[in-house]
C-alpha cells in the first residue's frame, strides 16, 4: 500500500488535539464506524443507520463499471456531443467539480451541469447547446426533487418538438434511488438508461457512488483509477495504516470548538477546484445542529 506523507501544525492546541486523538482510539471510533455503528454519531439509529453507505460506495461502485462503461461506450458512439445533467446541490455539485478539474477528453460529450430554475440562465444554456445532440441525465436521489424534475419535463417537452413523443426518451437517463418517483416515470416514459442508486447514500456524499461517477464516466475520467485509489485510502484509515484523515478530521472538531469557525483552504489552482465541495461537507452537512464550520 502506498504511503501518505503530509505536515501537520498544531500549534498551541496540539494537547488538546492529541487528547481527543487518544479518546478516539480508546473509543474504537474509527473500528466502530467501519461496522456502521450509529452511537459514533447519535444514542438512536433514527437518520443514521439508513445514511451510512457512503463507507462502502468506492468498494460496491466498482462493481457496477462494467455496467456503467457499457452505457459510456453506447452513448460515445451516438449522436450526441453533450451530456446536460440536471440536479441540486448533492446529485449535481461532486460531477460539476470533477469537470471542472478534469478536462474533457476526446471521443467523449462535453459534461454540463444545470442546477438552477432561473429562468434566464434556463434559456442561455438552451441557445449554447444542439438540443438534437444533447443527452439529457436526470440526477435525484429521492426523485422527487421539484426544481429537477421541472428542469427533466421542460427538456423532455422540447426534445419531443425535436424528435417525436417515440424517440423523446432515448434522449434521457436518470440516477435516481429505487422505487423512487423517478424511476417510476423514467420507465414510463422509456428512458435510454435507468441507474438505481445504493438508496443508504445521501446526496452530498454520493461523490463515488454513481451519482458521481457516471456523469465522471460520461466525460471520459477515469473512475475505475478513482475508485481504487478511493478504496485503498479508506482501507488505510479504517486499519489504522494512514492516519491523515482522521488527524486532519480530529483538529476540525477540536479546533471548531474551540471557536475557530473558518477554514481556508490554500493550495495550487487545480486543486481549488475541490473547494465547493468540501465547503458543502463541512459547512453545510455538519452544520445542520449548529456546529458546522463555515468555508472561506
Amino acid at each position: 500500500m502506498s504511503e501518505t506523507y503530509y505536515e501537520f501544525y498544531p500549534g498551541k492546541f496540539e494537547k488538546k488535539i492529541n487528547a481527543a486523538l487518544k479518546r478516539i482510539d480508546e473509543q474504537h471510533i474509527i473500528d466502530r464506524i467501519r461496522k456502521h455503528d450509529h452511537t459514533v454519531w447519535k444514542e438512536y439509529p433514527n437518520e443514521i443507520t439508513n445514511r451510512l453507505g457512503w463507507l462502502d460506495s468506492p468498494d460496491n461502485t466498482q462493481d457496477i463499471i462494467p455496467e456503467i462503461d457499457s452505457f459510456v461506450q453506447e452513448i460515445c458512439q451516438s449522436k450526441f456531443s453533450n451530456i446536460l445533467l440536471l440536479g441540486m446541490g448533492g446529485s449535481s455539485l461532486a460531477p460539476e467539480v470533477l469537470g471542472r478539474m478534469f478536462a474533457r477528453r476526446e471521443g467523449y460529450p462535453a459534461l454540463i451541469v444545470l442546477d438552477t430554475t432561473d429562468p434566464d440562465t434556463i434559456h442561455a444554456m438552451e441557445t449554447q447547446i444542439d438540443l438534437e445532440h444533447t443527452f439529457f441525465l436526470v440526477a435525484t436521489k429521492s426523485g422527487g426533487t421539484v426544481e429537477t424534475i421541472s428542469l427533466m419535463k421542460y427538456f423532455y417537452n422540447r426534445v419531443i418538438d425535436i424528435a417525436g413523443p417515440d424517440q423523446a426518451g432515448s434522449f434521457f437517463g436518470a440516477i435516481t434511488d429505487p422505487g423512487s418517483g423517478l424511476e417510476k416515470e423514467a420507465r414510463l416514459l422509456h428512458f435510454r438508461k435507468v441507474f438505481l442508486n445504493d438508496p443508504t447514500i445521501g446526496g452530498r456524499y454520493s461523490a463515488l457512488s454513481l451519482f458521481g461517477m457516471v456523469p465522471a464516466a460520461l466525460s471520459g475520467i477515469d473512475i475505475s483509477l478513482i475508485l481504487k485509489k478511493a478504496s485503498e485510502f479508506a482501507r488505510q484509515t479504517l486499519s489504522g495504516t494512514d492516519r491523515s484523515a482522521v488527524v486532519l478530521g480530529t483538529a476540525l472538531g477540536v479546533l471548531a470548538a474551540e471557536g475557530r469557525d473558518k477554514l481556508t483552504i490554500i493550495g495550487e489552482a487545480h486543486w481549488l477546484e475541490l473547494g465547493p465541495w468540501i465547503e458543502q461537507l463541512i459547512a453545510e452537512s455538519t452544520g445542520k445542529e449548529g456546529k458546522g464550520i463555515p468555508g472561506k
